[in-house]
């Protein structure tokens, strides 16, 4: 249709993905739009703001419709673009899927909630180094769910075998900067 990677996130899917997942209130990145199901689904659920990214001009001008596009190529935005974000939703693209899932781990701020669907390979066939440390991440940070075959009856049909990958930024918490400072001492005025 738009290019090889275009797999329209059916609403089945998407509720999978989203099982147990409260989106109210929360602003969310879409990095790989597409023509924005997923958006679609996290607005209609009370999704605060939803912004996205979308690479494929023609799907862009369709999602653009939708929600505000903060960049064409996720891939290129960094932790300053998304510092206020609560989640990043996502089917990105498959023959890409590996350097997305870690870009967005690598820029998610702390806190943040990555939900993203894959190739089952990605967690079932820990063989090149990107799938060593989405593993790791997922054995630290979160879990993976199968999904089997979820796309063989979908707008855009695949037998390929997926999954969904959750990941948790670990909060950070202010840094208590107290032992270094006291509000009671007299700093000299340097002239």
């Amino acid at each position: 249709m738009f290019n090889k990677d275009f797999y329209p996130t059916p609403d089945s899917v998407i509720e999978d993905m989203h099982f147990g997942i409260d989106v109210a209130d929360k602003i969310i990145l879409e990095p790989s739009a597409g023509k924005g199901n997923i958006v679609d689904y996290l607005q209609s659920n009370g999704a605060k703001e939803v912004i996205a990214c979308e690479i494929n001009n023609d799907l862009a001008k369709i999602v653009s419709g939708k929600c505000r596009l903060i960049a064409s190529n996720f891939l290129l935005l960094t932790s300053a673009d998304v510092s206020h974000i609560d989640m990043i939703v996502m089917n990105p693209p498959f023959s890409e899927e590996e350097k997305h899932i870690l870009h967005a781990w690598e820029i998610a701020p702390s806190g943040c909630l990555i939900v993203s669907l894959c190739n089952d390979s990605v967690v079932s066939n820990v063989n090149t180094e990107k799938k060593r440390e989405i593993s790791q991440l997922i054995k630290s940070n979160g879990k993976s769910i199968f999904l089997d075959s979820c796309f063989v009856d979908s707008e855009r049909k695949t037998s390929v075998e997926v999954s969904c990958i959750y990941l948790s930024k670990p909060a950070v918490e202010e840094e208590d900067f107290s032992k270094y400072f006291s509000m009671e001492e007299d700093f000299e005025e340097q002239g």
